[in-house]
Parts: structure tokens; sequence; C-alpha cells
């Protein structure tokens, strides 16, 4: 009996070239090993490379990967420009100066270039298909429900195939995976505007990005029974040790806290899942799930947007994040920030370029146990 494989794609926004880059590497490798990923999990951009990934799925490995590395290349611009479509921004400033008869706006962004682009590249159709002739066991992305009281906010883990057991404040919601459930799981709050769902009555919502409670379907995948676990993650799982403070006593700026807060969710909580799972591994009680991790060194994608970012004025529509994102701040900070948001071919190549790297890296360290 073969083995069941599973691929954890974490959320990493604008860094989702770097996984296909990964991918480009590890698909024709793992199916050289007789190890092709089956389970295929991920949330916010890593929802929508698992979706890429479980439709090229009959495809052979290696042009599998390259078609997905190709495809996140050349994605483009998911967003219009804030100062030729102004509305959002308009709204809040409006609201800012009293004026309560403007409505509130749901995000800053417009974002119907992100819905066209991945209309065109996204075939439910194939997904089902490579389901139905078992060269998919099951594809699953994950989304952040907006509560519509005053309660808690839940994971809801929307998934085609095989399913796995509902956890802690995680529901798993059996679809046929559309569009929506893609864009619900990448919708980044306050930028990226919250996705409704109405088809059933278990998954209707409002939907906002599942970075923000599940960022790495880790635990669902060991749920699921796999026997191998590939986790790629858009940051570093072992960041380095905090260097002692020494004078003067800068205060981080605005742009500091905030990357720091996003670094907190997005990757925090992966990391904490591996050390868990090797942790077990080493139980004898335990089931061992020998696993592969690619993830980038600590702030090395974020020096990539810094050196290739290049707004060539206000009808750029990057000239606008930038003035933005260099009023919170200049330093590393604003570079993270600037590496999420960041969707232009050359920081595309960069990270593919990185992800290949790092994969070809975990490859040859082999299965951690």
């Amino acid at each position: 009996m073969s083995e069941r494989v599973g691929l954890v794609l974490s959320g990493a926004a604008a860094r989702g070239p770097y996984q296909a880059g990964a991918l480009a590497v590890l698909l024709p490798a793992l199916a050289e090993q007789g190890r092709r990923p089956g389970v295929l999990l991920g949330t916010s951009s890593g929802g929508i490379t698992a979706a890429l990934v479980a439709q090229c799925a009959d495809l052979p490995p290696g042009d599998a990967g390259r078609l997905v590395e190709e495809t996140w290349i050349g994605f483009g611009d998911v967003f219009r420009n804030p100062l030729c479509t102004p509305g959002p921004a308009a709204a809040v400033a409006a609201r800012l100066a009293g004026l309560g008869m403007i409505g509130a706006p749901d995000a800053l962004l417009d974002v119907t270039p992100l819905r066209s682009r991945a209309g065109e590249l996204f075939r439910p159709d194939r997904v089902a298909a490579n389901i139905a002739s078992g060269a998919v066991e099951s594809v699953a992305v994950a989304a952040t429900v907006c509560p519509p009281a005053r309660s808690a906010a839940r994971s809801r883990l929307f998934v085609q195939g095989a399913r796995p057991s509902p956890a802690h404040a995680v529901d798993v919601v059996p679809v046929a995976l559309r569009l929506d459930h893609l864009l619900a799981s990448a919708a980044i709050p306050g930028m990226f505007p919250p996705v409704l769902i109405d088809e059933s009555t278990v998954g209707a919502g409002w939907y906002v990005d599942g970075g923000v409670r599940l960022n790495a379907p880790l635990r669902p995948a060991v749920d699921l029974g796999v026997d191998r676990l590939v986790v790629i993650s858009g940051h570093s799982v072992d960041p380095p040790p905090v260097p002692p403070l020494t004078p003067p006593y800068h205060a981080p700026d605005l742009a500091s806290t905030a990357a720091m807060s996003v670094r907190a969710i997005l990757a925090d909580g992966l990391a904490d899942d591996v050390a868990t799972l090797r942790s077990k591994n080493r139980r004898p009680e335990h089931r061992v799930v020998p696993h592969l991790v690619v993830a980038p060194e600590d702030g090395e994608l974020a020096a990539i947007a810094a050196e290739s970012f290049a707004p060539t004025g206000p009808w750029d529509p990057y000239w606008a994040i930038g003035r933005l994102l260099d009023s919170l701040g200049a330093g590393s900070g604003r570079d993270e920030l600037l590496s999420l948001v960041l969707f232009r071919e050359a920081y595309a190549e960069g990270l593919a370029e990185r992800g290949r790297r790092d994969a070809a890296r975990a490859l040859d360290a082999g299965w951690v146990v």
C-alpha cells in the first residue's frame, strides 16, 4: 500500500511564489520517491496554491510544478490603483471628518483584478475530476468567519474529498470548491473586502483571511491520517534569538510593531505545531509522521521585496502603498509589510528562486522524524 502524503501550505499573502518555487522542485522529487502529495491543505495564498496543485494533479509532476510556479510569477496586480479608485479611502477620510452620512468601508483596496485573474486560473472541474480519479484524496482551504453578533471568530475549513474531524473553534464544511472559497481564504482583513459564502446553512457567512486563526492547517492534515507531511511556509519557522538591547534605546516605529504582530499571527502558530509534531514523534505511544519543512531564512523575503520595489509614479498602483508604508517606518518592519502586498513579477521571480533553493536544501537534509 502506497504512503499517503499530505501537503500543508501556510498563508503567505504575496509570498505565494516562494511556495510555488518550492513545489517546482518538490513535486517531481517526491514523485521519484513514490510520494506524490494527495492530501492538500492551505490558507490564503497557500489555499490558492493548494487548489492549483489539485487541478494539476493529472499532469506529470514536473509539468505540474512548473505550471504552478509560472502561474504565480505571472499572476499580476491584485488591486486597482487606490488613487484612481479612491472610494474606500475617501470613505475613511469622510468619516474622520465627521461626515456620518458616509457608509463605513469594508476594505481599503478594490481587488477586482484579483477576482478576475483568479477566475481565469481556477478550474473547479479539474479539481473534481482529479478527486474522482483518485489523483487527489482531499483538498481544503481555511477561512475565518466574521461573527454576526458579539462572539469570537471561528475558523472554517472548506473541504472537497476526505474530511478531517472538527477541532476547537474549527468547523469542517464539505463543499465543491468554488472561486469564492479561495477568495474568502485570501481576504486580508482591512485591505481586501470580506467575501460572502451563501451556499449552505453550515458554511454561510462573511469571511476574511484564514490566516487570522488557522494560518497553517497542519493538525487537520495529521488528523486525516497521512503517513508523511510536507509543510511549506512563507515565513521562517526558526527565527534567530533576540539580540541584547544596547543604547541608545530607540522605540520601534509603527511599521516594526505592525510587522511583528503580523508575523506572530502568520508564523508562530505553525512553528509551535511543528515543534509539537516532533515532540509527539519521540513518544512511543504516538504514530510517527516523518516530515519536510521548507521555509525561508528570517527577513530574507522582506529584503527581496525592498530590493525589487520601484514604483514609477502616482499612476503606479504601488506608489500610494509605498507612501503609506514609508509613513509608518523606514526599516525592516516596513520591508516585512511590503513583502506581503507586493504582487510584481520581479519580486515573484526572486521569491520563486529562493523557494527552489530551500526545497532542494530540505530534500538534501531528508525527512525529519
